[in-house]
């Protein structure tokens, strides 16, 4: 003989009575299901996966590892910030903008804008944006120290851009979160040079690319990036400059600046 489902219970609550029933079916299975979801989000996202902040970070590709020993119970910590304290190397970083002339400022600000952003910065400062777009400058003190006289901070020359989709997908992402403001999505050139002709200004071999995009040029508005992006990051946007932008058709093309490079 079956389980009665029907019965009344015997105790009385307030003159309240109940049924002795079983939940349902689709409830039961939906609350195991809610358990083995947790068993696999809690380990993941709380002990071995990268946490919501680590993820932003990795997305907007500021993400800086510092420690990478650490382990599944070491929460990640940016160089940047640490218990709300401003730790040396943010720091530094600091001073040397703070130090900057007003104009590198200036650029270092439109190179984290978005594009509501930069419009409003246009407006404000349009004589100083105006001579960086021209390839002017206020700072000549700051200009890029000559390759020559500095080896250990020369290009590796025979560098070789990455073809592979999954790297040129990563370039293309840190292009149009970082690069975008100064060069345009379609690498036409805005403040910044042309990016699709080749004529270049520091030289258009994958090793010049990789150097300028590490060192910047302060002098005409383009912040040090290798502060901000991972090693595999420059070489990734380094390459979809030089395997999809360079040879495509911007919409409105900036005029040729630099001496034409024939690789």
């Amino acid at each position: 003989m079956g389980k009665i489902t029907n019965e009344l219970i015997e105790h009385d609550y307030d003159g309240i009575q109940e049924y002795d029933n079983d939940l349902p079916g689709w409830w039961k299975a939906l609350f195991i299901i809610t358990i083995i979801v947790a068993a696999i989000y809690v380990p993941y996202y709380h002990f071995f996966g990268d946490s919501q902040e680590t993820e932003y970070q990795k997305e907007m590709g500021t993400y800086v590892e510092a420690n990478t020993g650490r382990g599944p119970f070491t929460e990640y910590a940016s160089p940047w910030v640490g218990d709300g304290e401003i730790t040396p190397a943010l720091r530094a970083e600091m001073n040397k903008i703070l130090d900057a002339p007003f104009d590198e400022q200036l650029m270092r600000t439109m190179a984290k804008a978005d594009p509501d952003q930069l419009a409003k910065l246009q407006t404000a400062f349009p004589e100083v944006i105006a001579a960086y777009g021209a390839g002017a400058s206020s700072s000549p003190e700051s200009v890029l120290v000559k390759k020559e006289e500095t080896p250990a901070t020369a290009p590796a020359a025979g560098m070789v851009a990455l073809t592979d989709e999954a790297s040129l997908a990563a370039g293309k992402k840190v292009w149009e979160t970082q690069c975008f403001t100064c060069h345009l999505n379609d690498g036409g050139g805005s403040i910044g040079p042309n990016m699709t002709d080749n004529y270049w200004i520091h030289g258009g071999d994958m090793a010049s690319i990789v150097h300028i995009i590490k060192v910047g040029v302060p002098a005409k508005g383009m912040i040090p990036w290798e502060a901000t992006l991972t090693p595999d990051q420059i070489m990734q946007v380094a390459s979809y400059i030089e395997v999809k932008l360079v040879g495509s058709t911007p919409a409105v093309p900036k005029a040729p600046q630099g001496d034409l490079f024939e690789g």
